[in-house]
């Protein structure tokens, strides 16, 4: 091959490897930051199972109010809170009728033995007066390894149950039980609200801020101890 031939070859190589042009390269720091953006406009992209289980019980809720009227009975989410992993299901009782067994007048935080026994009694009572809706689930539905029901908060008896088993009633008339659903992962705490006389739900959604070294499930309680009490409050 003759100089001037090796002389054009290496001229066409080092223009094919001049690498990326000015404009190639704001035009790609442009999309990088685009795409940053949005990311950091969804609060709930790093959420995706915490966002999925509020969906589901959002969908459940919904669920129990038309069941309530289609079997003209009490219908009703039930959650099992200290079990593990928690789980819940959708149940019907007797007709409209049905008179609601009254909440215990003890805290359930700290109860004496002839308090838990009692409790229990009341509770497998009134269980054994409702059974599964096979058409939302053929078992009881689990939650998430990675998210917790912290509680279910109470507009008429104003407590915040976190233990045993808490339910959310609905009623042929359309009246739902008047309560808070809370639920948290490692980094953030979603709150469901139940309006009673319409077909909504409120959500919101707060970042658990951490604090030092305490334990994370401290941290999930005083943030849904906070959001319950706020609730209350906006409700007189």
């Amino acid at each position: 091959m003759r100089p001037q031939q090796n002389n054009i070859t290496l001229k066409k190589l080092l223009k094919s490897n001049q690498g990326f042009t000015i404009v190639e390269i704001l035009i790609a720091l442009f999309l990088i930051v685009l795409v940053l953006s949005m990311a950091m406009s969804n609060p709930f992209s790093s959420n995706d199972d915490l966002v999925k289980q509020s969906d589901d019980i959002e969908r459940g809720l919904r669920f129990m109010s038309d069941e309530s009227a289609l079997r003209n009975s009490v219908v009703r989410m039930h959650f099992m809170l200290s079990k593990a992993p928690q789980e819940y299901a959708i149940e019907y009782g007797p007709s409209d009728n049905f008179i609601l067994p009254p909440e215990p007048e003890f805290e359930t935080t700290s109860m004496s033995k002839e308090e838990e026994d009692k409790l229990a009694k009341l509770n497998k009572d009134t269980n054994m007066k409702f059974n599964k809706v096979q058409e939302f689930q053929d078992s009881n539905t689990e939650v998430s390894d990675n998210v917790k029901i912290i509680g279910i908060g109470s507009g008429s008896s104003k407590r915040f149950k976190s233990t045993g088993d808490a339910s959310i009633y609905s009623f042929a008339s359309g009246e739902k039980d008047d309560a808070l659903v809370i639920l948290a992962n490692d980094e953030s705490v979603i709150s469901l609200e139940i309006l009673p006389f319409t077909n909504k739900i409120e959500r919101k959604m707060v970042k658990l801020e951490t604090s030092g070294n305490r334990e994370l499930i401290d941290l999930q309680n005083e943030k849904a101890k906070e959001i319950f009490e706020q609730w209350l409050k906006d409700k007189k």
